[in-house]
């Protein structure tokens, strides 16, 4: 029960067509993942803030941590520190 299948191979034209094609596709994956990757950034903050927002009912050191994470996340390095990088 073997079956052979014959592999049409493709030309240098269409070979090209198919890069081109997957080429936008990856752009477009990936200009999605960024949105989202940045979706979730400002979903996390939201979060965050309302952890601080709520400081009495979480451990005092999980507060600590987080607000550290708000700080760290909206802090503008300065020139000095992009620059050592």
């Amino acid at each position: 029960m073997e079956e052979t299948k014959e592999v049409k191979k493709l030309s240098y034209e269409e070979l090209e067509k198919v890069a081109h094609e997957l080429d936008a596709q990856c752009q477009k994956f990936y200009m999605e993942l960024q949105n989202a990757n940045m979706t979730n950034a400002f979903k996390r903050l939201d979060y965050l803030f309302k952890v601080v927002e709520n400081a009495d009912k979480f451990p005092q050191e999980f507060v600590k941590h987080c607000i550290e994470e708000v700080v760290n996340s909206m802090e503008v390095p300065t020139e000095e520190a992009t620059n050592e990088e």
